[in-house]
């Protein structure tokens, strides 16, 4: 991600690899915070529909 970020010419940050949903915004750490950048791990949930859903007799060989 530091490179990343190097490369879009970010100068100013700081990484924190963490749960999101259980920073405290009113944290002592946080009250400078001026913007946030969160990257999610991928999932898979956005590739829902790729691909019809296969029933586990389409998955089995045909003998």
């Amino acid at each position: 991600m530091s490179t990343l970020l190097l490369r879009a010419g970010v100068t100013c940050h700081q990484l924190a690899n963490q749960d999101f949903l259980k920073v405290d915004p009113q944290s002592s750490e946080y009250k400078e915070v001026e913007n946030v950048l969160l990257d999610p791990s991928c999932s898979g949930s956005g590739n829902c529909c790729r691909r019809p859903p296969q029933t586990d007799e389409e998955n089995l060989p045909i003998m």
